[in-house]
Parts: structure tokens; sequence; C-alpha cells
């Protein structure tokens, strides 16, 4: 149980370490440079590679969890658990098992917001550029690729 509770504890605190990088994301749309955007990203990249890699590992103790109690692994929630454990672990189990239920609540909603405030900004970029685009009379600034087009004539599209 010790495992397990060492697990849960990682667990948590990665996902606090996500939210916090969530949040710091949330409160830098506008403010923060592409480069400060990318590295948060990275960070949380990082984060939640290890968080999957704990769950995975969280995965093989219930396995073991499972054959050592008779019982189909499928069958044996991290609740199921907490309820067969003795009182010295179900409770700091059950806290962590709250934390976590928690935590990827206020990850999901601060989550979610960020999509929605970064799909604005991309539509406002886009806009923006395909304005510019509009009032050069010329091809588009960036190609669908991302890439800088180079003006190469004055023909209109329907001159080629």
């Amino acid at each position: 149980m010790i495992e397990l509770l060492n697990n849960l504890q990682q667990q948590a605190e990665l996902h606090e370490n996500l939210l916090s990088l969530l949040q710091n994301e949330s409160g830098g749309f506008g403010r923060l440079r592409g480069s400060e955007l990318l590295k948060l990203q990275g960070e949380k990249s990082r984060c939640i590679r290890a968080a999957a890699q704990l769950e995975k590992e969280r995965i093989q103790l219930v396995k073991q969890y499972a054959k050592s109690w008779n019982t189909d692994s499928k069958e044996l929630t991290l609740s199921v658990i907490i309820d067969r454990s003795d009182e010295e672990y179900s409770v700091p189990l059950q806290q962590c098992f709250d934390q976590l239920k928690l935590l990827i609540g206020k990850i999901r909603d601060i989550a979610e917001e960020n999509a929605m405030q970064a799909s604005g900004r991309l539509k406002s970029v886009e806009s923006s550029l395909q304005f510019i685009s509009q009032l050069q009379n010329g091809p588009p600034t960036y190609s669908e690729a991302g890439k800088i087009q180079k003006r190469t004539g004055t023909l209109s599209r329907t001159e080629v």
C-alpha cells in the first residue's frame, strides 16, 4: 500500500504543478511572448508525460493487488482498494484520491478556458492577416503550412 500511496502523492504533486502552469498560461495570454508560451507548453508536456508514467505504474500496482486478492483487476478501483485497506492506509489514500479528483476537475476547467482563449486569439490573428492580405491585393501573407509567402508579381489569380 505504501507504493500506491507514494504513487498517488506523486501524481497529486504533478497535477498541482500542471494546474499552476495552466494558470500561468491563462494569465499570460496577451502578455507573454511566443517563446515564453512555448516554454510553458514544454513544461506542461513534461508534466503530462510524467503523470502518464505514474499512471502506468499505478495500473501495474493494482494488477499486483488484484492477483494477491484473487480479484479481477478491472473490478479493483481505487475506491475498492481504499475500502479493503487498513485504516492506516485507507485515510491517506482517500485524501490523495479526493485531492486528485479535485485537481483534475480544476485542470479540466482551466484547460477548456485556455483553449477558448487561444482559439479566439487565433481567429483574431487570422482575421488580421486576411485583412492585411486584402489590402495588399496580393497573395496571402502565409501559406496553409504557415510559411511566409514571397510576392512573385502583380498577376491576379484569374490571369494565371
